[in-house]
């Protein structure tokens, strides 16, 4: 890695992988210049490398590419969380959610562990109070749904959610009998939730939204928090 005209003017051909810092260090320029970055010779062949002809077809695939109109990219959506509960499929504004978990040992509360309020579960090191959709839905209970190809039903989930409107407060936790994960739904493909949707869910939906050939229940934030709220309050 010799760093004389000659050398700069015909630099050995990656001479910095064979004797120079990634090589076994036997250049004699390194004492001079400690790092081959430091080299000339490096120096060199990196404009070389960047000052040599595009190939051929090069400068035309990129005029091709700069030329084509800017995708048009929709900001209209929203994010939601997809599960369900029972035989129903329902979906929750991610805003909403804290985190999935999996499933944990319940914590009696004596004389109010009853219909939709399931107990307490430990979270992180705190005890939050955890309930039934099920229950507060009027839901039946559905036996698990196989995933196609997976000899296992689909796991159940512990949903730890939070409100945040009108303000921020009331944590809860539930359990969805499967999590298909968060989809992003445009606003237009939501639409009003029919008369002949089940009066267990019609309540707290907002909008239904097809997935995967299925309709999805879009829960009313407010409705949904207004409902547990409720429970610890009777």
């Amino acid at each position: 890695m010799s760093a004389t005209n000659d050398a700069v003017t015909a630099p050995m051909a990656e001479c910095w992988r064979r004797i120079g810092v990634a090589g076994d260090r036997s250049c004699p320029e390194l004492r001079t210049f400690i790092h081959c970055r430091n080299c000339p010779v490096l120096a060199e062949a990196a404009r070389t490398f960047f000052d040599r002809e595009a190939p051929e077809g090069y400068l035309e695939a990129w005029t091709a590419i700069l030329e084509e109109p800017d995708a048009v990219v929709t900001t209209d959506a929203l994010s939601v969380l997809v599960f369900r509960i029972g035989r129903e499929w329902l979906a929750l504004a991610t805003q909403a959610l804290v985190e999935i978990t999996t499933l944990r040992p319940l914590h009696r509360v004596p004389h109010r562990t009853a219909g939709a309020l399931s107990g307490l579960v430990n979270i992180r090191g705190q005890l939050q109070l955890c309930v039934s959709l099920h229950g507060l839905l009027g839901l039946e209970d559905a036996p698990p749904a196989f995933i196609p190809g997976d000899d296992a039903p689909a796991p159940a989930r512990l949903l730890v959610v939070e409100r945040t409107e009108p303000s921020p407060g009331g944590r809860w936790v539930f359990a969805a009998d499967e999590v298909a994960g968060v989809q992003r739904v445009e606003r237009t493909a939501l639409r009003a939730v029919p008369s002949t949707v089940s009066q267990s869910t019609a309540h707290v939906c907002q909008a239904l939204f097809d997935w995967q050939d299925r309709p999805v229940g879009l829960l009313d934030e407010t409705r949904l928090f207004d409902g547990l709220h409720d429970i610890i309050t009777r």
